[in-house]
């Protein structure tokens, strides 16, 4: 089921789309990715932005595709995505060593947590950057419909901040003023104050 995120500017007009697919797996004794090893349903939520030829351009024009739309702690990421690849390496080791010697089974458990630690880091990491959303979108996986539905808001959030972006890069080469009151003598106090605070 498709959705559309639809931000409109002054004059109304809307171009850019949030595209957002839900499905299911039912339940199963195991799933690769995300790992799960028993029975259970696990939710997949599918982003896509769709954007027109003028937001294609300024995309381009100022290389938007690599600015991250969400933070996070690249550590953290990694040790989420280590721990299901240590399990499938250990599992691997285990298999293998009734074929082959130690040596080989040890190099091949490695390569299995190597290359899975690389899988899992990218479907699970908590960063998104806005190419992640274009030229297909991403999959995110979700444990319950409650947090499928935040990650929906979420999602549908950190685009519409996208959007305001974009609609901001169009005038950017303008020349703007902004004048600036003088405040009342308190409020005046105050705001010193807490610049004076903000740059300490």
């Amino acid at each position: 089921m498709a959705t559309l995120n639809q931000l409109s500017d002054g004059a109304g007009d809307v171009s850019m789309n949030l595209l957002l697919n839900r499905d299911q797996k039912s339940a199963s004794l195991f799933t690769l990715v995300p790992l799960k090893i028993g029975t259970g349903v696990t939710f997949s939520l599918h982003a896509e932005l769709e954007l027109d030829a003028e937001e294609s351009e300024l995309m381009r024009k100022y290389q938007f595709a690599k600015a991250p739309l969400v933070l996070s702690d690249p550590i953290d990421d990694l040790k989420k995505a280590f721990r299901p690849a240590m399990l499938l390496g250990i599992a691997a080791f285990i298999i293998v060593w009734f074929f082959a010697s130690f040596t080989v089974t040890l190099t091949l458990s490695l390569l299995v947590i190597a290359a899975m630690t690389v899988v899992y880091f990218r479907a699970l990491r908590e960063q998104i950057v806005v190419s992640d959303l274009l030229g297909g979108g991403r999959t995110f996986w979700c444990d319950s419909i409650v947090e499928l539905i935040q990650k929906e808001a979420y999602l549908e959030w950190i685009s519409a901040y996208l959007r305001q972006v974009l609609e901001s890069a169009k005038t950017w080469d303008d020349r703007e003023i902004i004048p600036i009151r003088p405040l009342p003598k308190g409020d005046a106090k105050q705001s010193i104050l807490n610049a004076l605070h903000y740059g300490s």
